[in-house]
């Protein structure tokens, strides 16, 4: 059975933003996927590409992973500030 885990280590007004709570400035948030733009990626790509996240406030950038546990280790060491990651039982 597979879980998909979501990671975060966000800002306060990063998480305002992500509950439609507007920001009056530009909240840059760097985005890590577990793996390659492949479909279920579309969930966090198509908000990007609309606009969706900048108009809310928050200026996402999504980048490709290289695999789940390259993507809990980037959240952790900082480097970036969201994730998304697959956890296997």
């Amino acid at each position: 059975m597979h879980k998909r885990v979501f990671l975060s280590t966000v800002s306060a007004p990063a998480l305002a933003a992500s509950f439609g709570v507007h920001a009056r400035a530009t909240t840059p948030i760097k985005f890590l996927l577990d793996w390659r733009f492949e479909g279920p990626a579309a969930l966090f790509l198509q908000p990007v590409a609309k606009g969706y996240f900048k108009a809310a406030g928050p200026d996402v950038s999504v980048d490709a992973g290289t695999g789940s546990g390259a993507a809990v280790q980037r959240v952790a060491t900082g480097t970036y500030d969201m994730g998304f990651a697959d956890r296997r039982r």
